[in-house]
C-alpha cells in the first residue's frame, strides 16, 4: 500500500466510514461481535476494524470472498513460500562484523 493510499485510508477512518465500509475500534467490535456478525451476514454490511486508530482487519460477507474476482487473488501458500525463499536466497550474505547501515551506504555509491 502506498503512502498516499495509507494516508487516505487513515483519514477516511477518522470519520467512522470508508466508502460504504464503516470503521469501528477493536474494543468496540469485541464487545458487540454477535451484533456485527448478524449485520454482516444478513444485511451485507462491511466493517473495517481499527487498532489504535489504524486499519487492522476487515469483516466482510462470505459472498465477497467467493466471487470469481475474489478467487483470482487467492493466496497459494506453497508458491508464496517458494517466492519468498528465492528472494531471500538472492541477497548476498553479510560480511562478518559489517554493519547493515554501512553496507547500505556503500552500496548506494
Amino acid at each position: 500500500m502506498s503512502v498516499s493510499s495509507r494516508s487516505r485510508l487513515r483519514a477516511a477512518c477518522t470519520d467512522g466510514q470508508i466508502g460504504h465500509m464503516r470503521s469501528r475500534p477493536l474494543a468496540d467490535v469485541k464487545a458487540h461481535l454477535s451484533e456485527i456478525v448478524d449485520s454482516v451476514e444478513h444485511r451485507g454490511a462491511r466493517l473495517l476494524i481499527t487498532r489504535h486508530g489504524k486499519p487492522a482487519a476487515a469483516i466482510v460477507p462470505v459472498g465477497d470472498l467467493t466471487t470469481p474476482q475474489a478467487r483470482k487473488v487467492r493466496v497459494r501458500p506453497k508458491a508464496t513460500r517458494r517466492a519468498v525463499e528465492a528472494m531471500l536466497a538472492s541477497f548476498a550474505p553479510a560480511e562478518p562484523g559489517d554493519s547493515a547501515v554501512e553496507q547500505l551506504r556503500r552500496d548506494r555509491r
